[in-house]
C-alpha cells in the first residue's frame, strides 16, 4: 500500500532556480519564489560550481570543501531572498553541486515544472553572447526556462497584468501558447498572443491572424477564465517583440528544433534573449 505522504510528495510540482552569487541570480531567486507560490510548488535553489573551469587549463589545485562552503553562502543568500517573498521555508531546499551549471540544470529539469536563471550580460559585447549558461539551459532543459536580469527587469516583475506569447510564422506554437495560458491563469491576468510575419502587406497580416487564431482557439477553450487577445505585429520580429516586452510582465517564445543540433536558439530567439525588457520564458 502506498504511503499517502510519499504519494503526495511525489505529486508535488517543483520550480528550480540556478543561482551564482550575482545580483541577477538573486533576482532569479525572487522571481522563482513568486512562481513557486503561484503554482503551490516546492523550490529548489541550486548552485553549480564548474570545478573543471576552476581547474581549467591552468592546472589549479582547488579545495572542494572551500568551493562547497562558498557555494553554500550563495545558496543561503538566495533562500533568504525567497523567504522574503513569502515562500514557506519548509518548501525550499538548497544544493551545491560540482559540475557544469547548464548540464546540471538541464538534468534536474526533467523533474521540474519550471527552471529560472539569471542573465548576467548587460550591454555591449556581452549582449551579443547573451550569457552562455542561459542559452545552454534554454536549449537543453526539459522544462520551460525563464531568463531574468536587472537589464531586462530593473523593477520587480508583475505590475503590468499581462503576459504575451509569440508564435512564429512557421511554428505550431502549441508549447509556448500552452505555457502562456498557464502563466496567465496563475497570475489572473490577460494573455496577448502575437505573431510577426515580417511582411506588412494586408494579405499576409490577414492570413497570419487567421492562422494565429486557429492555433490559439483549442487552448483558449481549455482556459475559459483567461482573457485572450490575438494580434499581428508589424516590422522585424526581434524589434517588434522587444518593443512588446516593455509592456508585459512576461514574454513567452518557442525554440526550434534543428534536425542535427537539437533544440537551438536561432537568430530571432537570441536577439530577443539579448534585448528583452521583461522576463523571458523559452519553451519547446
Amino acid at each position: 500500500m502506498t504511503d499517502d505522504r510519499t504519494s503526495s510528495k511525489a505529486r508535488r510540482t517543483t520550480v528550480i532556480v540556478g543561482v551564482d552569487g550575482s545580483e541577477d541570480g538573486l533576482r532569479a531567486a525572487r522571481y522563482a519564489a513568486g512562481s513557486a507560490i503561484r503554482r503551490d510548488a516546492d523550490l529548489i535553489v541550486l548552485h553549480a560550481v564548474d570545478d573543471a573551469a576552476v581547474a581549467g587549463a591552468w592546472g589549479v589545485v582547488y579545495d572542494p570543501t572551500a568551493l562547497q562552503d562558498a557555494g553554500q553562502v550563495v545558496v543561503d543568500d538566495a533562500i533568504h531572498v525567497a523567504t522574503e517573498q513569502g515562500m514557506d521555508p519548509d518548501r525550499i531546499s538548497g544544493e551545491v553541486v560540482l559540475g557544469n551549471p547548464a548540464a546540471i540544470l538541464a538534468d534536474r529539469s526533467v523533474d521540474a515544472q519550471l527552471v529560472v536563471v539569471g542573465r548576467r550580460a548587460t550591454s555591449g559585447l556581452e549582449r551579443m553572447f547573451v550569457g552562455s549558461t542561459s542559452v545552454a539551459v534554454a536549449g537543453m532543459s526539459a522544462a520551460p526556462v525563464v531568463v531574468i536580469s536587472r537589464a531586462s527587469t530593473p523593477e520587480p516583475a508583475g505590475g503590468k497584468k499581462r503576459v504575451a506569447v509569440a508564435v512564429g510564422p512557421q511554428s505550431e506554437g502549441t508549447a509556448a501558447v500552452g505555457f502562456g495560458f498557464a502563466e496567465a491563469h496563475h497570475r489572473d491576468c490577460k494573455l496577448l498572443a502575437v505573431t510577426v510575419p515580417g511582411d506588412d502587406s494586408e494579405k499576409v497580416h490577414d492570413e497570419a491572424l487567421k492562422r494565429l487564431n486557429e492555433i490559439v482557439k483549442p487552448l483558449a477553450d481549455e482556459h475559459p477564465n483567461v482573457a485572450i487577445e490575438t494580434r499581428v505585429l508589424s516590422g522585424e520580429p526581434v524589434d517588434a517583440l522587444v518593443d512588446l516586452s516593455d509592456d508585459v510582465d512576461l514574454l513567452v517564445i518557442g525554440m526550434k528544433k534543428h534536425p542535427i543540433l537539437g533544440w537551438t536558439a536561432g537568430g530571432v530567439s537570441r536577439g530577443i534573449m539579448a534585448h528583452a525588457q521583461s522576463p523571458l520564458a523559452i519553451c519547446h
